[in-house]
């Protein structure tokens, strides 16, 4: 799945035990009613939100994860749901395109090149 969106928040990396690693990062939607949702990039990828600061707009791959819990000593089961990252780019903004070379800038007038053969007065009405 892919999510465009703002950064709104980066956090510090967070090491979990000596084989995990992760760092999550806040952004919110463009939408018509924004979310706000918290991401996290694991392991090796935490270096991936180094090229990025807060207030940048990119576009977040991600996968959903789910798991459940029950504790140890009995109670309720509960679940949870992680959104992992696993690349995200930079929103490149749309550049308008060039106009045509062959015409004159907007807002200029029109001036004929000089070459009279184009211009031919022998139309029929």
């Amino acid at each position: 799945m892919n999510i465009e969106a703002r950064i709104e928040k980066i956090m510090d990396e967070q090491v979990i035990s000596d084989r995990f690693r992760k760092r999550e990062f806040v952004v919110q939607t463009k939408e018509q009613y924004p979310q706000t949702l918290c991401f996290e990039f694991t392991q090796d990828k935490t270096s991936v939100l180094d090229a990025y600061q807060a207030g940048q707009e990119v576009n977040v791959e991600f996968n959903i994860r789910g798991r459940e819990w029950t504790p140890p000593q009995g109670g309720a089961t509960r679940y949870y749901t992680t959104l992992q990252a696993w690349r995200m780019s930079p929103l490149q903004q749309a550049a308008a395109p060039a106009p045509p070379s062959d015409l004159p800038p907007a807002g200029q007038p029109f001036t004929p090149s000089g070459d009279d053969s184009v211009l031919d007065d022998d139309l029929p009405f």
